[in-house]
């Protein structure tokens, strides 16, 4: 039990400081966005940020992990926009190899949902990534549809709650004598072995993610030759639950760049020295300057020194955390005033109320939102020349 808890640790941790690198992806890439693109370069843009998201979104599941509470209201998503989000990812590699990728969307599906998406996600990626990589001409099919209630299942009852989720390739196809141990861990295939190094556990950790969704996974053997790997899903039928609330596009937000400018003086406190970088490029892109501290030490000596107009403060710094640096800033008389805002890569043990007993106005996490970092900042600047 102690080596397992202990494997779970360091997955955890890894998956936290996944976090540290994906937000200076997100936060480059924003800046990137900020500036004069033609139309191609913002869609490859958008790729990108989605590909972001979406790791950011399996670090968030691997932190989570074993956490949620199974009566606790859980969120709910589109499957046809998972669908869409995934295949759009994979566009540019299967045009790079002149392959074909078309999206089938049946219309009765287009608002299905499910509770899984982080699940969805995964599996429809780990199909796709292999469609693309052993599909040499021609190209793939992605589509969705409904599931007739009278169609045969090995091992379970279909019936009107069900979709099809279908990944059809005119790749070699797989040898009937492989489709028996295709889904078994460490198992590649003829084709697989010959054409792109592997460990065999892609298809196999596919199969575990559609059980443990409740899911159906099969392949079938397409008449034109090539793959075709359907999985079958139950939907979320509770059309009441919450979904959890999409951010908006950034095409929809106020460009940054466009807002009048603030002067304003900031501090921003964190051990990385990536973090620092990204954050000070980004506050000169606002118009405002910045001074770095790497510690809570040398934050408490700075304000002491210097008149700042707001502090962005990593919460987990070695020494000195970003809390402990808020409570100590709070017994300074030039300290004592200073609108705080908690920078973290993870959602927090700390509870809110305790963040503000420590003084922090607002908690922003990583990946950072330009255009949210830019609105707490605007509070602060309110705070400062409120009477």
């Amino acid at each position: 039990m102690a080596n397992h808890d202990e494997d779970g640790a360091k997955i955890a941790l890894l998956a936290h400081d996944l976090r540290t690198p994906l937000a200076a992806m997100r936060l480059t890439a924003e800046m990137i966005g900020e500036g004069s693109l033609d139309i191609a370069q913002a869609e490859q843009l958008s790729v990108l940020i989605r590909s972001i998201d979406a790791l950011t979104q399996l670090t968030g599941d691997l932190l989570n992990a074993g956490e949620q509470d199974e009566n606790a209201p859980s969120a709910t998503y589109r499957i046809s926009e998972i669908m869409l989000e995934v295949t759009d990812l994979f566009r540019p590699v299967a045009e790079a190899k002149n392959l074909t990728l078309d999206v089938v969307l049946d219309e009765d599906t287009r608002e299905k949902l499910i509770r899984d998406g982080g699940s969805l996600r995964r599996v429809l990626t780990s199909l796709l990534d292999n469609a693309v990589k052993y599909t040499d001409t021609g190209g793939i099919i992605v589509e969705l549809s409904t599931v007739a209630s009278n169609e045969p299942s090995p091992s379970r009852a279909i019936d009107d709650n069900w979709v099809s989720l279908s990944i059809t390739d005119t790749g070699p196809g797989i040898d009937p004598e492989e489709r028996e141990r295709l889904f078994r861990p460490f198992v590649r295939g003829r084709h697989g072995k010959a054409s792109a190094p592997g460990t065999g556990l892609g298809l196999w950790g596919t199969a575990e993610l559609v059980r443990e969704m409740k899911g159906l996974l099969r392949l079938a053997q397409p008449k034109s030759g090539g793959s075709c790997f359907e999985v079958h899903i139950p939907l979320q039928t509770q059309d009441t639950i919450d979904r959890r609330p999409e951010p908006a596009p950034s095409s929809d937000m106020e460009p940054v760049a466009s807002r009048p400018g603030m002067t304003m003086h900031i501090l921003v406190v964190d051990d990385n020295e990536t973090n620092c970088r990204l954050l000070a490029a980004l506050l000169e892109s606002f118009g405002m300057s910045c001074d770095i501290a790497h510690s809570g030490e040398q934050a408490i000596v700075l304000i002491q020194k210097e008149k700042y107009d707001a502090a962005l403060l990593d919460l987990h710094m070695p020494g000195m955390s970003g809390l402990e640096t808020a409570e100590e800033l709070r017994n300074l008389e030039p300290g004592g005033e200073l609108p705080l805002i908690a920078v973290t890569a993870a959602l927090e043990s700390i509870g809110d109320q305790r963040l503000r007993q420590a003084g922090f106005q607002e908690v922003l996490t990583k990946p950072l939102s330009p255009a949210l970092l830019y609105k707490a900042l605007e509070q602060a600047n309110r705070l400062n020349l409120a009477p």
